[in-house]
């Protein structure tokens, strides 16, 4: 009797073992740990198309044309780390994670969109209303900081915030007679100003 009482207690003691890097997964997405190391993990994440510059011409002259048209600025995206609760994590750390989660290239904190106009030069083939624009995706997300403890489960830090950063600027032409990609900017530009 007291043989099987001894391996039954000694059973639940190894699925103890077992079962706690199991759930050191349900937090942190890892398995095992380092000790005193960190993490973050992102929410609410987004990676929108925003159009900062734009340039509208109707073009019904009865010949092509080619120009170059000033666009004027309409917004801007700054790149900005903001804690929201706990210490402030470093700009550069969560701007880094936000930028491997997303899987795109971001500017470094502090860093803005060009606030001046732009110039862009397109040839005019159709009768038709033109859009000229430069725009960036703004990536933005929410972060949560967990610790590694003990080498055995992540626990959360107490230190959350917010992020938002923007990619290299791109730009174009669109006439609003065409349907351009979902995802392009693009489709912003003529969903806006089309």
């Amino acid at each position: 009797m007291r043989k099987i009482v001894g391996v039954v207690l000694a059973g639940a003691a190894v699925s103890a073992v077992l079962s706690t890097p199991a759930m050191a997964g349900t937090s942190g997405n890892d398995p095992m740990c380092s000790p005193g190391r960190t993490k973050l993990t992102w929410s609410s994440k987004a990676k929108p198309w925003v159009v900062t510059h734009k340039r509208i011409v109707e073009h019904y002259t009865g010949a092509p044309g080619k120009k170059t048209y000033k666009t004027e600025k309409v917004t801007e995206v700054k790149a900005s780390v903001k804690a929201t609760a706990g210490a402030k994590v470093s700009g550069k750390v969560v701007l880094a994670s936000l930028e491997g989660s997303l899987g795109l290239e971001l500017a470094a904190e502090g860093k803005v969109t060009n606030k001046k106009s732009e110039s862009v030069t397109y040839n005019l083939t159709k009768f038709d209303t033109y859009v000229f624009y430069s725009g960036t995706r703004k990536a933005s997300g929410y972060y949560t900081q967990y610790r590694c403890d003990r080498g055995t489960k992540w626990v959360k830090t107490g230190r959350y915030g917010k992020a938002q950063s923007w990619t290299s600027a791109v730009e174009g032409g669109l006439r609003c007679g065409l349907k351009p990609p979902k995802d392009s900017l693009a489709a912003a530009a003529k969903k806006k100003y089309c």
